[in-house]
């Protein structure tokens, strides 16, 4: 009817009743037209602007600024990173790290190489059958090892234990306790009955020694370190000697048993290094073995144990500022002869820990301590130590466990 719109009036619509039904797209008199049946856009930007527009084009493209220190796109639509450059100081530090680094790994692939070249140098001893006590205290923060000092001359020469201290170090308390038992202790030595501490060692060895200690004393003992009277003297030497206030009357003893056996051990003449005074002295190895042998003068065997104590906080303190200088002597020496069970490895990681140690408080307990033991004479009819066991392991616990 002249309406280009299709069939009936307007009835008030643009769109009127024809065929787009209200749809400006739908299948009426348009066909060949291009905007018949159009894909729309189906974001909601689109669908917004044909509510908004009546629909008939898409919405612009919208451009995006990129954000400043992000990524951009160049000319071919990629995104490309935007570089940062390190600044000086960065690179300075980075460089600095990288060369402590190094120098780290290359002193410790060196002290790793030396220390076991040492450790290699001991006699490795493997641990045989044990007696062990299953009930003995033990705590995952206090390593125990036994330090036998042997009276053998050479180091196939076994020996008797004339020194026995347990070097227990505690990690929870910073505090290393040398406890040292006396060698007359009467106990009960598993599979051969009653007798002398030091009887232990000369019939089962170091192994005995411990379980003999484990079962008496109820501490567990793991390790041991033992060396002979040839050893002993060197370390002393190796540290450079030590400073020991002597009496008239230890001088006396000391010159005795350089002439009686030391200076013929270390095949000397017999009259060499004895001391012409007493007082603040600086002794040397062999001066200071016989100074730890000293038996006879004061209260016997318990001061003579208080002597090793001594000589042995001495050479501590020595090594706590190490000279690399007394390496050579040490190799040559010292090591070959001292007997381990402790293997290569646990060795090189105990040595890593060395240099904390030497630095822990020390403290000193002879067992059976004063007031805890009595006489007691052996089946044989010998004079020997009782004591009050419950007594002493409630003392080697609060001093090597405590805290």
């Amino acid at each position: 009817n002249g309406n280009p719109y299709g069939q009936g009036q307007y009835n008030g619509n643009p769109y009127g009743q024809g065929q787009y039904n209200g749809n400006p797209y739908s299948q009426g008199q348009y066909n060949g037209n291009p905007y018949e049946q159009p894909v729309m856009r189906q974001d909601s930007r689109s669908q917004e602007y044909g509510r908004n527009s009546g629909g008939y084009y898409p919405p612009p493209p919208q451009r995006q600024t990129p954000k400043s220190g992000g990524n951009s796109k160049n000319s071919s639509g990629k995104k490309t990173k935007k570089k940062h450059r390190k600044s000086p100081v960065s690179r300075f530090i980075i460089k600095l790290l990288l060369t402590v680094l190094i120098i780290f790994s290359l002193l410790l692939l060196i002290y790793s190489c030396t220390a076991m070249s040492l450790i290699k140098k001991m006699e490795y001893v493997e641990t045989g059958n044990r007696f062990r006590n299953e009930s003995s205290i033990s705590k995952n923060y206090v390593t125990n090892v036994l330090l036998i000092g042997t009276d053998g001359r050479t180091s196939s020469d076994a020996g008797r234990s004339d020194t026995i201290i347990m070097a227990s170090a505690n990690s929870r308390t910073n505090k290393v306790s040398l406890i040292s038992f006396m060698r007359d202790s009467y106990v009960e030595i598993p599979g051969r009955g009653w007798d002398k501490l030091n009887a232990s060692y000369s019939y089962g060895g170091a192994e005995l020694l411990m379980d003999t200690i484990e079962h008496n004393f109820g501490v567990k003992i793991d390790d041991y370190v033992s060396l002979n009277f040839v050893s002993f003297a060197n370390i002393v030497d190796s540290v450079g000697g030590i400073d020991i206030d002597i009496n008239d009357a230890e001088m006396q003893e000391i010159n005795t048993i350089l002439q009686a056996e030391v200076n013929e051990l270390m095949g000397d003449n017999i009259f060499d290094d004895l001391l012409d005074k007493s007082g603040k002295l600086h002794l040397n190895g062999k001066q200071a073995l016989s100074y730890a042998r000293i038996r006879y003068v004061g209260n016997a065997d318990f001061e003579r144990t208080e002597r090793q104590r001594k000589v042995m906080e001495l050479v501590m303190n020595k090594l706590k500022s190490l000279n690399p200088t007394i390496m050579p002597k040490l190799s040559a020496s010292v090591l070959p002869g001292i007997s381990t069970n402790i293997n290569s490895t646990d060795m090189y990681f105990l040595s890593l820990k060395l240099p904390f140690i030497a630095g822990y408080e020390r403290c000193q307990l002879q067992i059976p301590a004063d007031g805890t033991y009595y006489d007691q004479y052996t089946s044989d009819g010998g004079q020997a130590l009782g004591f009050d066991s419950e007594e002493n392991f409630n003392l080697i616990y609060e001093t090597a466990y405590g805290g």
